[in-house]
């Protein structure tokens, strides 16, 4: 994933976080610093990839929750 800027396999608001701490970085931005595409610039153009991407990756899977069993008195 492009925009996964932290690493952690999946594209989530931790790393919108980090492309808005890295938006108007001009030179010699990387990945972390939220530059999805690569030209080392943090910009709208890595934002778009990142909305494009926003909940894919391998923690996006939604997983049921069961339900709490009741305990008889």
């Amino acid at each position: 994933l492009e925009s996964d800027f932290d690493y952690d396999g999946d594209v989530d608001g931790d790393d919108f976080l980090a492309w808005q701490t890295g938006f108007g970085t001009n030179d010699y931005a990387v990945r972390t610093d939220g530059d999805a595409n690569g030209d080392g610039f943090v910009d709208g153009d890595d934002f778009l990839i990142w909305q494009a991407e926003f909940g894919s990756g391998s923690g996006s899977a939604s997983a049921a929750v069961p339900e709490p069993t009741s305990v008889s008195l």
